[in-house]
């Protein structure tokens, strides 16, 4: 009998989208050695042809469940290192040592994937993709973008849905809590006063801080600046599977005329691992002093702390919610009006994508 329950926080029966792009992985984590990745309560393997195309395969030979990253590669084919079977890199077996045949049914899944801004994005949808990839404008943000510098931080697998991780984003004023030791500054964003900006694109929560007072974080980034600056805080949400945060640093010259200092973009790709645990990916990029390896060594080594925090949140929620969401009630604050729209926003692309099923 098919379950009806409902999936916190989104009051649907199906926990995602699945007709949508995701991240498999970053691109530099694929090469001639197989790797597994769950997606969405599914395996896949991951790996590189001769030419360097990457390519997506479900993860389990059709014959015994057996799990292909144990197998082997021989040139482009994938081989089961159960039985041998091999699979080509469109996921149709071309081989099956104990018999001279093929079976035609024999055969895996092959995902259709593409590589922006320096990742692997995996289709997962039984819908024809979108093309060109209906990802983002990553040059806008600084991927994929010669101008700006960019730190890849390493994937971090949150045993929590991934609902939580887009209400943590979309709430920047947990910053003054949770990061108040690793976020110099942070401190003043819970009392900055926030707007909302939607569009068909995406959504944006934005804060903007007037008159924050000099710091040791905007010293170290801009060392010729000496006073106070005007900041932007966005959460700018571009579909369950990235949210970018951040924004422009502006100086106040002395006849009181605002200038960009520079931008700096916490970019946060998001892929479910299954409907309790979620792959997040970070990455921060900027436009400013792009050259600098000890900006770059500070924004990693923040990383690893603000992902540490942000980790143990969430974990300490998940336990919560699947033991009492059926049975308290949620409150929410006039902050949280941004989650809750995604929220919206979220089942109604489920709704549509289970209609179109239906």
């Amino acid at each position: 009998m098919e379950s009806t329950r409902k999936i916190y926080p989104l009051n649907e029966p199906q926990p995602y989208p699945f007709n949508q792009w995701w991240v498999a992985a970053y691109s530099r984590e694929v090469g001639r050695t197989l790797i597994q990745r769950t997606i969405l309560d599914h395996p896949v393997v991951l790996y590189r042809t001769l030419d360097g195309a990457a390519v997506a395969l479900a993860g389990l030979c059709p014959h015994r469940l057996f799990p292909l990253v144990n197998g082997k590669l021989d040139g482009d084919t994938l081989q089961c290192g159960y039985h041998g079977f091999a699979f080509d890199r469109g996921g149709r077996c071309t081989r099956v040592p104990s018999q001279a045949d093929t079976p035609p049914h024999f055969a895996v899944r092959s995902y259709p994937v593409v590589e922006h801004g320096n990742l692997i994005w995996i289709w997962t949808g039984t819908a024809p993709p979108p093309q060109p990839p209906a990802i983002a404008d990553f040059e806008a943000m600084g991927l994929g973008n010669a101008a700006w510098a960019v730190e890849q931080h390493a994937m971090a697998t949150i045993k929590a849905r991934y609902q939580l991780l887009v209400d943590n984003l979309l709430d920047l004023s947990h910053i003054s809590f949770v990061h108040s030791s690793s976020i110099v500054g942070g401190g003043a964003v819970a009392r900055i006063p926030c707007e909302i900006v939607e569009d068909d694109r995406s959504l944006n929560v934005r804060r903007f801080g007037k008159g924050i007072p000099h710091n040791p974080m905007i010293k170290f980034l801009f060392p010729e600046h000496t006073g106070p600056v005007d900041q932007e805080f966005d959460t700018e949400i571009l579909g369950p599977h990235l949210i970018r945060t951040g924004g422009a640093v502006y100086g106040a010259d002395t006849d009181g005329r605002s200038r960009k200092l520079g931008t700096r973009n916490f970019l946060h790709a998001m892929t479910p691992e299954t409907p309790s645990s979620v792959h997040y990916f970070v990455m921060t990029a900027r436009d400013f002093r792009t050259a600098d390896d000890a900006i770059a060594q500070s924004n990693l080594e923040m990383g690893v702390k603000i992902q540490a925090e942000d980790k143990a949140i969430l974990e300490s929620i998940e336990v919560n919610v699947d033991r009492f969401a059926d049975t308290r009630r949620e409150l929410s604050v006039a902050a949280d009006a941004g989650a809750i729209r995604v929220r919206r926003r979220l089942a109604a692309q489920i709704r549509a994508e289970s209609t179109v099923a239906g």
